[in-house]
C-alpha cells in the first residue's frame, strides 16, 4: 500500500507565514499530509491542549525557527512553539528542524525587541540545534530547496512505525493507541533476569546471596596483578524485559536513575554502573561505596543523551567490580532501582 505520513509544521506564526506555506506546499507535493496551527484561530492554553493529540498522531515534526521566540505561556514561561517542540520530543517524534542562520539581521518586525525574549530565543535555538536533523536556512529559496530533500531523507533513514494508508473493507489496520502520560516513578524490577558474569576472574569473586526483595552481592575481588595486561572484572547484569526497554521519554523529561545501596564492609568498594543498549554502551561511571553506609546514587540520564534511539532499546543495567591495588571484600545490597524526578 502507498503510505502517507502526517507531518506537523511548527513555528511562530505572523513572521513566518510565507515560510510555513513553503513547508506545507512541499509536504503536499511529496504526497504527504501537513498539519499545524492553521487549524486554529488563536494562540492559547486551550489551543495547545487541542494541538497535543495532533502532534501525537503525526508521524514527523517539522520546525522552522527564525528571529521570533513567540507568545509565552504564563504557566510554563515557554513559548507555545517550544512547548510543541518539547511535546514532540517527549513523544519520540522524529524532528526535522530548520534554523535561520542570521536572525540578528532580519527586519526589526521579525526580531524580538527585548533582551529577555532574545535570551529565550537563543536558549531555544541551542536546544533545537542539539538535535541531529537540523538544517540552517537564510531565505525562502533555501527552504524551497531544503525542505523536500530533508523530508525525503529523514523518511528514508528513519521510517515511522505509523502512517496513513488508503484502506477498503478487506484491509485490516491497527488504530493508533491513546497518549499515555509518564509515570511519576518507574521502578525497575531487580529480582528478575539477573545474571552474573566473569572476565579473567574466578567465579568465587562475585556471588548472589538469596534475598526476598534486594540484590545481595558477596564481593571478594583480589588485588590487581600488575604483571597481567588482561582486563579482569566481574559483574551482575539486570536484563530489561520487553515492557521496560523504552526509556526515551523518561530520559528526555529529565528523569534520574536512582540506586539505593548499602555496603556491609570495613573498606570502601568501587562499583561501576553501566547501561547498555542492543549494540552500544550509553552510560558508564564509577562510584565509591562507603563501608557501613546507606546511600543513594543519582544519575542525570539526559546528560548522556547522544542518540534518542539508543534509549528506546535499553538492554541491561550492569553492576561491575574490578581488581584494584588492594583486595576488596564485603556485601553490596541494591535495595531499589528506579526512574524518577
Amino acid at each position: 500500500m502507498n503510505k502517507k505520513y502526517q507531518i506537523f509544521v511548527s513555528s511562530t506564526y505572523k513572521d513566518l507565514k510565507q515560510e510555513r506555506q513553503v513547508a506545507i506546499d512541499s509536504i503536499i507535493k511529496l504526497r504527504h499530509i501537513p498539519a499545524g496551527m492553521e487549524l486554529f484561530s488563536a494562540t492559547g492554553e486551550n489551543q495547545f491542549e487541542m494541538i497535543k493529540p495532533i502532534i501525537y498522531e503525526s508521524d514527523y515534526y517539522l520546525l522552522i525557527v527564525a528571529g521570533k521566540y513567540g507568545t509565552v505561556c504564563e504557566d510554563t514561561g515557554l513559548s507555545y512553539t517550544e512547548m510543541e517542540y518539547d511535546f514532540a520530543i517527549e513523544n519520540q517524534k522524529r524532528v526535522i528542524a530548520f534554523v535561520h542562520d542570521d536572525p540578528e539581521n532580519l527586519p526589526s518586525s521579525d526580531r524580538e525587541s527585548t533582551d529577555k525574549m532574545r535570551r529565550k530565543l537563543k536558549k531555544f535555538r541551542q536546544k533545537v540545534m542539539s538535535n541531529k536533523m537540523v538544517k540552517m536556512w537564510h531565505d525562502k529559496v533555501d527552504l524551497y530547496q531544503s525542505i523536500p530533500i530533508s523530508i525525503s531523507t529523514v523518511i528514508e533513514m528513519y521510517p515511522a512505525t505509523t502512517c496513513w494508508m488508503h484502506v477498503n473493507e478487506n484491509d485490516t489496520y491497527t488504530p493508533l493507541g491513546d497518549y499515555k502520560p509518564l509515570k511519576k516513578e518507574f521502578v525497575v524490577p531487580i529480582k528478575e533476569n539477573i545474571e552474573l558474569y566473569y572476565n579473567n576472574l574466578e567465579k568465587t569473586v562475585l556471588q548472589i546471596i538469596e534475598s526476598t526483595e534486594s540484590i545481595c552481592l558477596k564481593v571478594d575481588i583480589p588485588e590487581k596483578r600488575t604483571e597481567s595486561n588482561s582486563d579482569a572484572f566481574s559483574g551482575c547484569s539486570i536484563r530489561m524485559t520487553s515492557d521496560i526497554k523504552d526509556w526515551a521519554r523518561y530520559v528526555l523529561n529529565d528523569y534520574y536513575l536512582f540506586f539505593d545501596c548499602h555496603l556491609d564492609a570495613d573498606k570502601d568498594i568501587d562499583m561501576w554502573i553501566e547501561i547498555k543498549g542492543a549494540a552500544v554502551e550509553m552510560y558508564k561511571q564509577r562510584f565509591r561505596l562507603i563501608g557501613q553506609k546507606q546511600e543513594r546514587i543519582e544519575i542525570p540520564l539526559k546528560e548522556y543523551l547522544d542518540d534518542l534511539d539508543d534509549w528506546k532499546k535499553v538492554k541491561e543495567i550492569c553492576l561491575v567490580f574490578r581488581p584494584t591495588e588492594k583486595s576488596v571484600h564485603g556485601i553490596v545490597v541494591i535495595e531499589n532501582i528506579k526512574l524518577a524526578k
